[in-house]
């Protein structure tokens, strides 16, 4: 396949562009020593990543909806205006500390010179636009054409594909999808079977998401620095 088969990409954000989860055993520090357990810090992390980690791969991004179970445990209660602050507390420090993975904007540029369209199609954050504020506070926004969000946009990944190919008028085959996560890869090679998947093997802290289930991509890479040798 030649990169004028591609008319667009279309890429998720978190684990694909960006590492938005290295920081998250800090960012639960502040908000630990925030609600006053800077004795118990360790142990409240612990807890909130797992939670994280579990929640995540139920594909529940609203903290607003188990964060209360996780602060229970230790004995805090957070009324409503509160659990409102810490979420707007945890995504500012979250999206400050997210880094760029290294080659990303170089493959962007190789990427933006060779294919008409790019296109990020990504989960929800649980609050409606946080995924459009934090790409565009990566920086990356510069390279994309449109964005569309899981449950802010469209229904799910299959809705996203039909209406980028719509709006674009491209078929399938004139479609690479890149994820870190196999769910959404499967969802795709499901749906629709003439559309390239590229599988970005991240490895985080958090684990369930990316070893509950197998799948079998178009190709496999570590970096999106090397997704020159797929459309080169």
């Amino acid at each position: 396949m030649t990169e004028e088969t591609w008319r667009v990409f279309a890429f998720d954000f978190d684990g694909v562009l960006v590492d938005s989860y290295s920081c998250l055993p800090s960012v639960y520090s502040d908000i630990a020593r925030y609600i006053g357990l800077e004795n118990s810090t360790k142990k409240f992390v612990e807890r909130a990543l797992k939670y994280e980690d579990e929640q995540d791969v139920m594909g529940n991004y609203n903290r607003k909806s188990w964060w209360p179970m996780l602060y229970e445990e230790f004995q805090v209660n957070v009324a409503q205006e509160k659990l409102d602050e810490l979420v707007q507390i945890y995504w500012a420090e979250r999206s400050e500390r997210s880094k760029i993975i290294p080659g990303t904007i170089e493959a962007l540029e190789r990427i933006r010179g060779r294919v008409a369209t790019l296109i990020i199609l990504a989960a929800s954050d649980g609050q409606p636009n946080m995924k459009r504020r934090r790409v565009g506070k990566s920086g990356l926004l510069r390279f994309f054409d449109d964005i569309f969000i899981i449950t802010d946009d469209v229904v799910d990944i299959e809705e996203g594909i039909r209406l980028i190919m719509k709006k674009y008028g491209v078929l399938g085959n004139q479609i690479a999808f890149v994820n870190d996560k196999p769910a959404p890869i499967n969802e795709v090679s499901k749906n629709f079977q003439d559309i390239t998947t590229i599988k970005v093997e991240f490895e985080g802290i958090l684990k369930l998401a990316w070893n509950k289930e197998k799948c079998t991509p178009t190709y496999r890479i570590r970096r999106m620095n090397e997704v020159e040798r797929i459309i080169g």
